[in-house]
């Protein structure tokens, strides 16, 4: 009779769209740890900080010692770049990255996000008096330009977690309530980057977690891909944190929705706090996720270094006397 009551109160609340048995396993247990697919392992490496080496030897760093062959960076446009709108870019930051991990022979996801401060004036969105449009042309359309040539870059992700409501920048360009409005920037950028470099592949932004805080995160996602967003990218991000097993696993969760979206899945950050936690994490999370939704092609660790404690950190290396290697880069070190 427990058994019934117990599978009765799973069918309510997740739905029983596959077998009972399955579904009670997911909601009650954790995955088995099983290895991961280093194939298609990347790690977010944004090489801001030197107290882990130059550039050119944490990029050396990912493509010899860890062995991946994939990383995602970031190229921001903030008040260090461009502090008002009457003055050129400086790349020079971007410049350096984009040249030394291309010479480490990494494929580089490059992330296109960020506003200086000056755009929080819609007097300079000098593009139709539009902020999305402003920003795909005066930075966007830039990026493209000045990187389609280097053959490492593969692709360019509009935007990052645009859904995001603490982040000011998605307040200016209206997207935190809005995911329309994110609609427009991705099929507007899209149509950029494809006139300046078709052969690059167009990545959506991937908001918060999708697995986590539902179903707002979720719902976000289904608003927009299901007013148009497949025809305007090439890949379909997502972020992955936590252990909310039993969202993937509910009638209308993430699985289900992954499984009908029409294009390649990229996980665009996925990972877990503490230096000792981040493998098991990996070896649960990971292999779960591609047996759940065949379409993901692609992963990537969050992050390869940070300056955060050992027991806090993202960071496949931190700063903490005798901790500064996790767990998944010893293992993947030795692998």
């Amino acid at each position: 009779m427990k058994n019934l009551v117990f599978t009765i109160l799973i069918c309510s609340f997740f739905g029983c769209g596959e077998s009972v048995s399955d579904l009670i396993d997911d909601v009650v247990n954790e995955p088995d740890r099983k290895p991961i697919d280093t194939s298609i392992l990347g790690t977010n490496a944004f090489f801001n900080d030197t107290r882990f080496g130059s550039i050119g030897s944490q990029a050396n760093e990912v493509k010899n010692t860890l062995a991946l062959n994939y990383v995602r960076v970031l190229f921001a446009w903030n008040d260090q770049v461009q502090p008002s709108p009457n003055v050129t870019p400086n790349f020079s930051f971007y410049d350096d990255i984009a040249s030394k991990v291309a010479a480490r022979d990494l494929q580089m996801l490059v992330v296109v996000t960020g506003v200086p401060s000056w755009m929080s004036n819609n007097a300079n969105w000098s593009i139709d008096g539009n902020s999305r449009k402003t920003f795909a042309e005066l930075w966007l359309r830039k990026v493209v330009e000045r990187y389609s040539s280097n053959g490492r870059v593969t692709a360019f992700q509009i935007w990052n977690e645009p859904n995001m409501v603490s982040d000011p920048n998605n307040s200016t360009l209206g997207f935190a309530s809005n995911p329309s409005n994110y609609l427009e920037l991705l099929c507007y950028g899209y149509s950029v980057i494809k006139d300046i470099a078709p052969s690059k592949l167009v990545v959506s932004a991937a908001t918060t977690a999708i697995n986590q805080n539902f179903p707002e995160s979720i719902n976000y996602n289904k608003d927009f891909y299901t007013a148009g967003a497949a025809s305007c990218l090439d890949v379909y991000a997502v972020h992955v944190y936590g252990k909310q097993f039993e969202n993937f696993v509910r009638s209308g969760g993430v699985t289900d929705f992954l499984n009908g979206v029409a294009r390649p899945i990229w996980v665009t950050e996925s990972g877990s706090q503490g230096f000792d936690t981040q493998l098991a994490y990996g070896e649960q999370m990971w292999p779960y996720l591609q047996s759940k939704i065949p379409g993901i092609a692609r992963i990537y660790q969050y992050q390869f270094v940070e300056a955060t404690s050992a027991q806090t950190t993202y960071g496949l290396r931190n700063l903490t006397p005798g901790s500064e290697l996790s767990d998944l880069y010893v293992s993947l070190r030795d692998r």
